[in-house]
């Protein structure tokens, strides 16, 4: 008699979630808070073992045997795909993660209350844990095992406190390691917030589909943190920072600024045009959308000629952007080399300068350092108790200030500081230059 063995098929993880930011995938697992950048050809293979299947017989165009198998393995070591019953039954996929050890990121934001832990989260959500989730939240110190926190709680406490690690939340992670040992090195997501939006029907996505519409952001620029009088720049804004640097330097009263609101100048780029007009031009944080091509930010480098003639004799030239005095330009940032040179070539004496050292900024002072996710969260938060945080430079001495008498900010998770030097909100500022460069003044003969 002859005895078929059964097959051991493999399932797509039911508690897995899928986003994306363009062409990019993010598959979230819901209940380790795990989370993995992918193709659209690997999201295709994971939607392969859904229904579960043998992974044997799994045959996608565009990869071969040897790239399946190494790609289902990674997504197994992960648990996006788990193994099945030879009937396929699903398996249980909580249990085994009980010596997993639970962290909750760093950048998680809760409130302790005495009724319990209240998690706010990106989408300005406050989300009341009932006790038991509460003090089993509590001890998930990136240090004890899952079972360790469950104590005598029971596994039925077990799915309302794994819930937190679903996309929607992010509140908890599920390290392999405890992070004394270097669990947090381990896994890269362990920090993560994902803010990216889900994506409805992942199988039209794999086969070429539109991405889901994201969210516009508020925009965020450098200038926009320091648009009010702000202590670290001695109680001026940043145009009034701005301004007095170009005084500083010598420019007249003929100003052009753009992308700015410089008082007095003129905001018209059609005027750029013009021949030796101007006692100074400003361009903050605009430069990159006059275009990028050919791996340089062509636009910005034309910009900088345009503005170089459009000099009076003596007249200085402020370029300010994000990028990098020597990095490859990208469309998101500036190669200033390249800005500098062609500053240089028209004759200007040119330096490439941090833009806090520009506009005269104390970095030396402790700043609120927030998130894409963390900042909507602790807005949602402040709000809850009647408090305005607005998107600033907040100062660690302006919130305590801000919360006095309404919110004890020492039961609260989820405010972490960084030197100016480091971040403002979720900005960096050292990562923000700019080009400064004058006109010499005409010689007589």
């Amino acid at each position: 008699m002859a005895f078929c063995a059964a097959v051991a098929l493999i399932a797509l993880s039911r508690y897995v979630s899928f986003h994306a930011r363009g062409d990019a995938v993010f598959a979230w697992h819901g209940l380790t808070g795990d989370v993995a950048e992918m193709s659209r050809d690997v999201l295709a293979l994971l939607l392969a073992f859904e229904p579960p299947a043998d992974d044997a017989q799994v045959e996608l165009e565009g990869m071969s045997r040897d790239q399946l198998q190494e790609f289902t393995s990674i997504l197994r070591s992960r648990r996006f795909l788990v193994h099945a019953g030879a009937g396929g039954q699903r398996p249980d996929e909580m249990s085994p993660l009980l010596a997993g050890i639970p962290r909750i990121p760093r950048a998680t934001v809760f409130e302790r209350t005495p009724d319990g832990i209240v998690i706010y989260t990106r989408a300005g959500e406050e989300l009341k844990l009932d006790p038991v989730t509460s003090k089993l939240f509590a001890r998930c110190d990136g240090e004890k095992t899952l079972g360790q926190v469950l104590g005598d709680a029971g596994p039925q406490a077990l799915p309302d406190l794994l819930r937190l690690a679903r996309a929607d939340v992010a509140a908890l992670k599920i390290l392999a390691k405890p992070a004394s040992q270097g669990g947090v090195q381990l896994n890269p997501a362990a920090e993560s917030t994902m803010p990216y939006p889900e994506i409805p029907d992942p199988r039209r996505f794999a086969a070429g589909g539109p991405a889901p519409e994201q969210k516009k952001e508020e925009e965020q620029t450098f200038a926009s943190l320091f648009a009010e009088s702000h202590p670290s720049l001695r109680g001026r804004t940043y145009a009034q920072a701005l301004a007095d640097e170009l005084y500083r330097r010598g420019a007249g009263k003929r100003v052009l600024a753009l992308g700015i609101d410089l008082p007095g100048a003129e905001r018209n780029v059609a005027k750029l045009k013009s021949e030796e007009s101007y006692d100074a031009i400003v361009v903050n944080e605009v430069a990159l959308e006059f275009g990028f091509s050919e791996g340089k930010n062509a636009g910005a480098i034309g910009l900088v000629r345009d503005a170089s003639a459009a000099l009076s004799p003596g007249g200085v030239l402020i370029v300010a952007d994000y990028g990098d005095p020597k990095a490859d330009a990208t469309p998101s940032s500036v190669k200033f080399a390249d800005l500098q040179a062609e500053a240089t070539a028209r004759g200007l004496g040119a330096r490439v300068l941090p833009l806090a050292e520009v506009i005269g900024l104390d970095v030396n002072d402790l700043a609120l350092s927030t998130t894409k996710a963390s900042f909507p969260a602790l807005k949602a938060l402040f709000a809850a108790h009647g408090l305005n945080l607005t998107r600033r430079a907040w100062l660690r001495n302006e919130i305590e200030k801000l919360a006095e008498g309404k919110l004890d900010l020492s039961t609260i998770h989820g405010l972490q500081w960084a030197p100016l030097s480091e971040r403002a909100l979720g900005l960096s500022p050292k990562q923000f230059w700019a080009l400064v460069a004058t006109k010499p003044e005409r010689t007589l003969h």
